[in-house]
């Protein structure tokens, strides 16, 4: 059987025929100028929460940005000379996976101790019996007993002062102390907890002094605000970006994947987010039911009653509750495949 041809990003094409180094030397500038850099600097701001426009924090954001975009240049070198041992399928998130990881390594330096307390408690709740770690529906990691895993994550944080006294404190990290920590904690709560969260206090706990560096997966209300309280412009572009992203991943999904995760689409806070596709000209309403496989009409009866709860997306459907459950988490999961570095 013929095996099928290697996938190139269209937008690389160019560089494939083109026979001047000079003239491959500037497409390459002009792809990352146009398709790459505004990735690059949107993972950056948003996976550190990082202020390009501070001064104290310039430089520490152009280091990042450039080392990103080395790594970038040097793969698409690759790529122009041996483009079948080297291909890129998806530029764009190729920018994002390097930037995801220029920000680790950094964050790796800036914060040593807080980074491996973190995976020595990853590791902890992921090998303890009884204890898990598991994405809830806003794709945040959440931990908690085993137990809870079809529970909603807590709304409040897990601030340290509103423990009891004789959980705040904890002498040492060994396994042992800690697992007997974590679990009186998960005991108080009754419930599970942002794993960041939890990091965070035990570290406090233990007197690790680095900074907690908060993660793409925090919702929007906190990206970087002017002091009129306005999102920022550069900010505004970046978030269109990822729904004109997360949409064209949408239609790619089978049907019932589709509409489990559309028709039940919510922010952080829980309340419906699909009216930001037609809000800021991703897709119409009209292109939305195409995409769910109904008429415009019968979409714009439940307008108003999204996002639904699974019972009525199984109705609509003709599937049964389960099977919608199933179908949203078999999306979910592909799109993070999919979306890796931008989520």
């Amino acid at each position: 059987m013929n095996e099928s041809p290697i996938k190139i990003d269209p937008l690389l094409e160019p560089l494939l025929v083109e026979k001047s180094e000079e003239q491959a030397d500037e497409l390459v500038s002009q792809l990352i100028t146009a398709h790459a850099e505004p990735v690059i600097k949107g993972v950056i701001r948003f996976k550190l929460r990082l202020n390009s426009y501070r001064e104290t924090q310039r430089a520490e954001f152009d280091d990042i940005h450039q080392e990103a975009v080395l790594q970038l240049v040097a793969q698409l070198q690759r790529f122009r000379k041996l483009p079948e041992a080297n291909p890129i399928s998806d530029v764009r998130g190729m920018a994002a996976v390097i930037a995801h990881r220029t920000c680790a390594r950094w964050m790796r330096r800036q914060f040593p101790e807080r980074h491996a307390f973190k995976n020595r408690l990853h590791y902890l709740m992921t090998r303890q019996r009884g204890f898990a770690v598991w994405q809830d529906d806003d794709g945040k990691q959440v931990t908690g007993f085993e137990a809870w895993q079809e529970q909603k994550k807590r709304r409040a944080g897990l601030e340290i002062d509103r423990l009891p006294a004789h959980l705040r404190t904890l002498k040492t990290s060994k396994p042992q102390e800690l697992a007997e920590a974590v679990a009186a904690i998960f005991n108080h709560l009754g419930g599970p907890v942002e794993f960041d969260e939890l990091v965070s206090a035990l570290a406090t706990m233990v007197g690790i002094s680095d900074q907690p560096v908060e993660t793409l997966a925090d919702d929007e209300e906190s990206a970087p605000e002017h002091a009129a309280g306005e999102p920022h412009h550069g900010w505004r572009i970046e978030k269109k970006m990822f729904l004109q992203r997360l949409w064209e991943e949408l239609q790619q999904l089978p049907l019932n994947q589709r509409a489990a995760l559309l028709l039940n689409l919510k922010d952080a806070s829980g309340s419906g987010c699909i009216t930001l596709f037609p809000a800021i000209g991703i897709a119409t309403v009209r292109q939305i039911a195409k995409a769910l496989e109904i008429t415009a009409e019968r979409f714009a009866e439940v307008w108003n009653d999204l996002p639904l709860e699974d019972a009525r997306i199984a109705e609509l459907l003709g599937l049964t509750r389960q099977q919608v459950i199933n179908a949203r988490k078999s999306g979910r999961e592909r799109l993070a495949r999919r979306l890796k570095g931008f989520i």
